[in-house]
């Protein structure tokens, strides 16, 4: 997960160096925060099954993908436009994938400090 993370951040800071216009996000496109939410949690969920992989008993295999857009309200259609939409424009692409990091990182140091 870590590695990825790393792959992640260094992706986002090349974007980062070509600043373009602003461009207005559409209506029917999730915001960059509400598609972070869910990006976090998807990515929480299979970081968590690649760790419970190694275990015998495997409660986490029971949780759909899903069941992620459905509690944020989402159908799996809402969230492919979204996300291809910001894959098609990787300086908004950039900016989620920061307040990905940045809250995973946040969520890595609150467990950290609790050990």
């Amino acid at each position: 997960m870590i590695k990825k993370i790393y792959i992640i951040l260094i992706c986002s800071f090349l974007f980062a160096c070509s600043k373009g216009p602003v461009e207005k996000i559409p209506d029917s496109i999730l915001s960059k925060e509400k598609m972070a939410e869910v990006m976090i949690d998807i990515q929480l969920y299979e970081s968590s099954m690649s760790i419970s992989l190694f275990k015998e008993e495997n409660v986490l295999l029971e949780i759909p993908k899903s069941n992620i857009l459905k509690n944020h309200g989402l159908s799996k259609k809402q969230f492919d436009e979204s996300f291809e939409y910001y894959s098609q424009h990787p300086e908004l692409f950039s900016e989620v994938y920061t307040i990905v990091l940045n809250n995973l990182s946040k969520m890595q140091a609150e467990i950290t400090m609790g050990q």
